[in-house]
């Protein structure tokens, strides 16, 4: 139970309007007081200043690789996708306990927005930008903090007590609430399987289940998705298939039938 100064208890919708009337801005402050004070950015989860303290005329560059992804130059493509990220998540736009194709289009719009104030941007990168790149940062998020701050206890209060420090009160509470729900079990026991996921079915014999694929995909996805602490595969991501396969036809979305386009599965 949370209470205030007085001992009286906090309702979670209470904290949520407390967060909001204290935090509804501060990710503009915050950034507003970072360039006054020469660039130096207050560590929290994440520090970014040579993004949100870059000025507009000299904005960060990006190359492109022939899947449509960024690679270069340096550490930028990390920059790029660790400050969308920040954005997902200081913002508070949106909701975690969909997928990232049920978000808004105006929140995914301002997302976009706000990137091509720190970085070169071509409209051309719109789609892959707020499609493939950002569903998959949007549920790696979602992934770190089930395993971090869900999975690891076993109590709705132990959960409630140890919220990520990126969300909100009641952004927390909507979550584990959704988590623990039949809604939630139903979906991860039936979760709509990756690129990845098809490509391996696809690919592997029934009676022995070897790989049938000759140039050794299925085991390059493996290494590059990795394992974890406790030594299990960690899941394909749709970015790491798109790694590992040849750049798709224009207009389709390998393995997933006619009439499927990148718009309608990865968003627009």
């Amino acid at each position: 139970m949370i209470t205030d100064d007085h001992g009286r208890r906090i309702s979670a919708r209470n904290l949520d309007r407390i967060h909001n009337e204290r935090f509804g801005s501060w990710f503009e402050n915050h950034v507003q007081q970072m360039k006054r004070d020469g660039g130096k950015w207050v560590r929290g989860t994440s520090t970014l200043p040579k993004v949100f303290n870059n000025p507009s005329s000299s904005k960060l560059k990006l190359t492109w690789n022939g899947n449509n992804q960024p690679d270069g130059p340096d550490t930028h493509p990390s920059l790029f996708v660790e400050s969308m990220g920040v954005l997902m998540t200081s913002s508070h736009r949106f909701d975690w306990t969909k997928y990232w194709e049920q978000q808004g289009g105006d929140d995914k719009l301002w997302l976009w927005n706000t990137l091509k104030d720190s970085r070169e941007l071509d409209k051309s990168k719109k789609e892959t930008t707020l499609g493939q790149i950002a569903s998959d940062e949007f549920r790696n998020k979602k992934t770190k903090w089930k395993k971090n701050f869900y999975s690891r206890y076993m109590t709705y209060e132990e959960r409630i007590v140890h919220k990520p420090e990126q969300l909100s009160q009641q952004e927390w509470v909507n979550l584990v609430q959704f988590w623990d729900s039949p809604e939630h079990q139903i979906r991860e026991e039936g979760a709509p399987p990756s690129q990845g996921d098809f490509f391996v079915l696809s690919h592997t014999s029934r009676k022995t289940n070897d790989a049938l694929d000759g140039q050794s995909r299925e085991k390059k996805m493996k290494e590059l998705a990795g394992r974890d602490e406790n030594g299990n595969q960690q899941p394909f991501s749709d970015e790491i298939y798109r790694q590992v396969m040849p750049r798709e036809r224009h207009g389709r979305v390998r393995l997933m039938g006619r009439g499927v386009t990148p718009t309608s599965y990865f968003g627009s």
